[in-house]
């Protein structure tokens, strides 16, 4: 028991982790693990080292420990490397090494009963504990703290009984010793587990950030479809107008063309303006697609320019009537502008596919929606349809345009043969 009373060093080497990313890496590889097991080697063979080195070298005090002193440091030097050994687990078996550090430390302290030399063996225990807290659930953390303060304590109150020393000798000797243990061993496991705490909110982090990416890619994604599905019914709606009313004016020209050639030169003039008006509108949808800026002001049309469409047909020779109740002016732009694309589509199609055909547009603007009807009669006998314009989109996306504001569209033959198209569009009311 003379060595109970040996003098500890004032100061003990610690091991730290430097920052997350570092500590992350020094636990992940086997090449880390190794040189977080060297660092523990010799900061401990250090610190264990000192005081007998100490005593030897100053010759001040008789040696009377069972062990001769070349026999306990090499004993000493192989209890450190076994405690170091043990972290080249602590990666996937942080339980071992807790298990391997205080039982190396009990097993050194009971055989070769000299304590206060192995006191740098109490970080390592405290580091062991920190890399189990930061891998395991603090339930499971915690009883493996109080496991190792309890049988430690136990373990030297029985070893100081069983040298004869009074019960509040012993006492006062443990004491000390286990507040020195469990001190900086509390602390590791506290440590520990914040630490985790922190890499689970960082992978958490993580994953939600590679979601929310995930998902703005996906929008985008979509966006860019539904914007070239846009565009496409832009072009289809602007182009299938024109080249209708183009072919229209060009059968035209043929048919008058023997009696009264003037006059048919008279309908290709016209039909060149009418090719030039479609070009800005074109434009617009163009520079819209290749990403260029706004379209070109005045592209958009909504039921304000319902006379235009119907006059424009008219110049074509189309026998068509509109009517319009109510505050149409008033409306919504994006009631309006649906509106007009499906008005437009409809009278498109009667003189596609009935052409010389008579058609009604009646609109009616009410508080709260939009009626609309556009019916055409049958074709005159000897009229030819105007075949190869279609692209299949026009009445799909009239009703897509339709049913995204909560408006429904129909269409189907009448009774007398002819076709019609009925849309009801809600108009929302201010508060």
């Amino acid at each position: 028991m003379s060595a109970l009373a040996d003098t500890r060093p004032d100061d003990a080497s610690t091991i730290s982790l430097h920052d997350d990313d570092a500590a992350d890496r020094l636990l992940g590889t086997r090449r880390s693990a190794f040189v977080l097991a060297l660092t523990v080697l010799v900061t401990t063979t250090v610190q264990v080292l000192v005081q007998p080195l100490a005593v030897l070298i100053e010759g001040q005090f008789e040696w009377t420990l069972a062990l001769a002193p070349p026999l306990m440091i090499f004993v000493l030097v192989l209890g450190c490397v076994v405690q170091a050994a043990a972290f080249l687990v602590s990666d996937r078996r942080p339980e071992v090494t807790v298990l391997v550090s205080t039982a190396v430390y009990i097993g050194m302290t009971v055989g070769l009963a000299v304590p206060t030399w192995l006191i740098g063996m109490y970080l390592v225990i405290a580091l062991a504990l920190f890399l189990l807290a930061a891998r395991r659930a603090l339930t499971v953390s915690v009883v493996w703290l109080v496991g190792v303060v309890v049988v430690t304590g136990a373990v030297l109150l029985v070893w100081t009984l069983t040298m004869g020393l009074a019960y509040s000798v012993a006492i006062s000797f443990v004491t000390p010793e286990l507040i020195r243990i469990a001190a900086p061993a509390v602390a590791a496991t506290a440590l520990g587990a914040w630490w985790r705490t922190q890499v689970r909110r960082v992978r958490l982090a993580r994953i939600q950030a590679e979601t929310a990416k995930r998902e703005h890619d996906t929008r985008v994604q979509q966006a860019a479809q539904a914007e070239r599905a846009r565009i496409a019914q832009e072009l289809h709606d602007v182009a299938g107008q024109h080249l209708a009313g183009l072919i229209t004016l060009a059968d035209a020209a043929l048919t008058i063309a023997p009696a009264r050639p003037e006059d048919a030169l008279d309908l290709v003039e016209e039909g060149r303006t009418a090719g030039g008006c479609a070009a800005p509108r074109r434009a617009g949808a163009v520079a819209a697609r290749r990403g260029g800026g706004a379209a070109p002001r005045g592209t958009t049309q909504d039921l304000r320019q319902a006379n235009d469409l119907v006059e424009y047909w008219r110049k074509r020779g189309m026998s068509i009537q509109l009517t319009t109740t109510g505050p149409i002016d008033e409306l919504p732009a994006v009631v309006s502008t649906t509106a007009y694309r499906c008005t437009q589509e409809a009278i498109t199609n009667a003189a596609k596919h009935a052409p010389g055909s008579g058609v009604e547009v009646s609109i009616t603007a009410h508080h709260d929606r939009l009626e609309a009807a556009i019916a055409n009669g049958v074709s005159p006998s000897g009229s030819i349809p105007v075949d190869g314009l279609g692209l299949g989109w026009g009445l799909t996306g009239n009703r897509e345009r339709v049913d995204l504001l909560r408006g429904t569209l129909v269409f189907g033959t009448t009774p007398e043969g002819g076709w019609m198209v009925r849309f009801v569009i809600p108009v929302a009311q201010a508060d």
